[in-house]
């Protein structure tokens, strides 16, 4: 009968150096490969996540419209990343629309007043929504330039910075917000076929049909009756 010391047990159980080494390599193995699928799926978490914001702030704004009896915008600002470059859409906020009188008599003239309603959104970090006529013709056509009284950056609280709007009617319609004038925004409305938005994640390069990731989400709002759905094919 062979008796077994306690520090003869220890170390048969023990893991030896080679082990802990093919152990360690396994585990720098497996993260490596599951990598790219765990950045996929938290890129698809925060696209998600920012379309059903977005879909939120519509309905919000259809309602408050109907609601308060006023047009309702949503403004959508075109900005630069966090490095200065590559512009796109990157927030939003919604506004109330009331009109001013300015002056008396006969020289008076009617005036849109903006009146924020809730904080500017910005959409996650590497998120935006395309500019490209093709994937988001509701932002078509060139800016219009973000402004505000007493502010060298407008809402949008970025320098130069321009913006597109949709405009929710207490009618339950829908419009695009065009150039002012006599300080009234132009109105038009879109068909169907163009009035979409596609969110989806920055490239770092300008997005077309054709080089579109799988992963994208888009939005569009029934001109006639304000009502939005949305698409989502890579989810």
């Amino acid at each position: 009968m062979t008796n077994h010391s306690p520090q003869s047990s220890l170390r048969n159980r023990a893991f030896t150096l080679i082990e802990m080494l093919v152990v360690v390599a396994i585990i720098v193995l497996l993260l490596v490969f599951s990598q790219p699928a765990l950045s996929r799926t938290l890129m698809s978490s925060k696209l998600s996540g920012a379309g059903q914001s977005l879909m939120g702030a519509i309905s919000e704004a259809q309602q408050l419209a109907f609601a308060n009896n006023v047009p309702v915008d949503i403004r959508f600002f075109k900005v630069p990343d966090g490095f200065g470059e590559n512009e796109a859409y990157r927030s939003y906020q919604i506004f109330k629309i009331t009109q001013v009188f300015e002056g008396t008599g006969a020289s008076a003239v009617v005036k849109e007043e903006l009146v924020p309603h809730g904080n500017l959104v910005n959409l996650p970090e590497n998120i935006l929504i395309v500019d490209s006529e093709e994937l988001s013709p509701a932002l078509s056509g060139e800016g219009l330039p973000d402004v505000r009284e007493n502010s060298s950056t407008g809402y949008s609280g970025v320098e130069d910075a321009t913006f597109n709007a949709w405009r929710f009617m207490p009618d339950g319609t829908c419009r695009k917000v065009g150039k002012s004038q006599n300080n009234m925004a132009t109105l038009t409305y879109q068909t169907l076929t163009e009035s979409f938005l596609t969110i989806t994640s920055d490239a770092g390069q300008e997005i077309t049909v054709a080089n579109l990731p799988k992963n994208f989400f888009t939005i569009q709002v029934d001109p006639f009756t304000g009502k939005a759905r949305n698409y989502k094919p890579g989810f």
